[in-house]
């Protein structure tokens, strides 16, 4: 039987950006993990070195991202405790990505773009044990043939609009605008501040999301 492992999942944590600092709990969340994996967005180099002090780290490039990622691969493959674990940020075309943000606004609810998202990452990712990503900032998990598609939801779960800030101006500010909207739509509980634990044991791959305590 293949050794248990610990994994930690962050992904879109902005700080620099958004947020000024990874939240205070985060680093003992993610303590006595084996590896910790960062799935895009990463606004801050300084990111990755607190997460280093924790444990070894794997990340990719978000479509969100300062500088400071420009040397991230956009997709990586890990091979853990036996099982093969795939890391994308789990953006698609922006026409792709906008028309589901619409189509929910049009529906008045949360849409399954879930479904068509995690086949597209299986497909380009290959038949993997499991595939982590973000970019939505939404904790989901779902299974195509036998592969699980998870994500943890987002250190910094509002984005450009953390704090209640006031939208941008021009075009931006009727994107915020919609991307609000389209955010409140899913609940007070996909808006908070998440990390994500994955455990091996026992011939099984688990994953699970967990709210961040906001000091």
């Amino acid at each position: 039987m293949a050794a248990a492992v610990r994994i930690g999942v962050v992904a879109d944590t902005h700080v620099g950006e958004f947020i000024d600092a990874l939240p205070a709990a985060v680093p003992g969340m993610l303590a006595g993990c084996d590896l910790i994996l960062h799935a895009g967005d990463l606004s801050s180099g300084a990111v990755l070195g607190e997460l280093r002090d924790i444990a070894p780290v794997v990340a990719v490039r978000g479509d969100h991202d300062l500088p400071d990622a420009a040397g991230l691969p956009s997709a990586a493959i890990v091979a853990v405790g036996g099982w093969r674990i795939g890391l994308i940020h789990g953006s698609r075309a922006r026409a792709i990505d906008a028309s589901v943000v619409m189509v929910g606004l049009a529906a008045g609810r949360d849409v399954a773009y879930r479904a068509g998202l995690s086949r597209a990452l299986v497909r380009r990712m290959g038949p993997l044990d499991l595939i982590v990503h973000g970019h939505w900032h939404e904790p989901t998990w779902t299974r195509v043939g036998g592969t699980l598609v998870f994500s943890p939801g987002a250190v910094c779960p509002w984005g450009s609009l953390e704090g209640g800030r006031a939208p941008r101006s021009g075009g931006a500010g009727i994107a915020d605008r919609a991307v609000r909207r389209y955010r409140r739509q899913l609940g007070p509980a996909a808006m908070m501040p998440r990390v994500g634990i994955i455990d091996t044991a026992g011939g099984a791959i688990r994953a699970r999301s967990l709210v961040v305590p906001v000091q």
